[in-house]
């Protein structure tokens, strides 16, 4: 205690440096050095991850995640990032062109450039209904896309059998895409009808199925307007029952029930 305090008169006379009474030129000579070693030491850092080789991108730093189907090759050709630079990359450009493959239903790509390390979380396409045809079997997608089955579909599937592809999307090519509202239709029977499959379709009747435990035959038709057919089908099936209406086929594609 004794040495700090006698310190304290030594420490009142020291003054700090006046920078006005500094000369402008001097002044000026050292800001300008202060910013020349800014700007080399700037460089060096640039050229140094320009030129090292750590902070490049190739296979082995990219990791997919979530793929049970697809090719990780395929998917990382088509990010194009082989050889770029980690600062460079554009993770939501990246993402965008992973979704171009008609099998990804979403991704997030995430970079972290300190590690060098890129990783690809992947959402594959799950099959919504199994399109049937003449030219082949095809996976649903929920905005009707057909696409050839990459592994065994799942079981239980909903079927939609078509064998002409009349169900074709209007100006889509035969059996490339399902109109979505013909799709969405077939789903929503499944969901009431659990276990009915397969599901028949042709440009005359449209959707049609045999009726669950019973020898009916069911023209649906296109449209979405389930519940109201729905009421209708079990009216149908309350005047069969009765015995106030007889036939085999309950038709509902119109408004007004018919059974013949």
């Amino acid at each position: 205690m004794r040495r700090f305090e006698a310190l304290l008169p030594a420490l009142t006379t020291l003054r700090m440096p006046n920078l006005w009474s500094v000369p402008r030129r001097v002044l000026h000579r050292r800001l300008v050095w202060a910013v020349l070693v800014a700007v080399v030491a700037l460089g060096g850092v640039v050229g140094w991850t320009a030129l090292d080789e750590r902070w490049y991108l190739y296979r082995e730093d990219l990791q997919f995640n979530g793929l049970t189907y697809l090719d990780a090759e395929e998917l990382w050709r088509r990010a194009a990032i082989d050889g770029w630079q980690v600062f460079w990359v554009d993770s939501a450009a990246v993402a965008q062109r992973l979704r171009e493959n008609p099998y990804v239903a979403d991704v997030q790509v995430q970079v972290t450039p300190l590690t060098t390390q890129v990783t690809v979380e992947v959402t594959e396409v799950r099959p919504l209904a199994l399109w049937v045809t003449d030219q082949g079997e095809f996976w649903l997608r929920e905005d009707g896309r057909a696409l050839a089955p990459l592994e065994p579909s799942p079981p239980g599937l909903l079927q939609i059998l078509d064998t002409a592809a009349e169900a074709t999307l209007a100006g889509a090519e035969s059996g490339t895409a399902i109109d979505p509202a013909i799709l969405r239709s077939a789903q929503a029977l499944a969901s009431h009808f659990p276990g009915l499959s397969p599901l028949r379709y042709n440009r005359l009747v449209g959707l049609n199925f045999r009726l669950p435990n019973s020898t009916y035959w069911v023209y649906w038709g296109d449209d979405e307007n389930v519940e109201q057919k729905l009421e209708n089908l079990d009216a149908a099936e309350r005047l069969l029952a009765s015995g106030q209406a007889t036939g085999t086929v309950i038709d509902l594609r119109q408004k007004r029930l018919y059974i013949k």
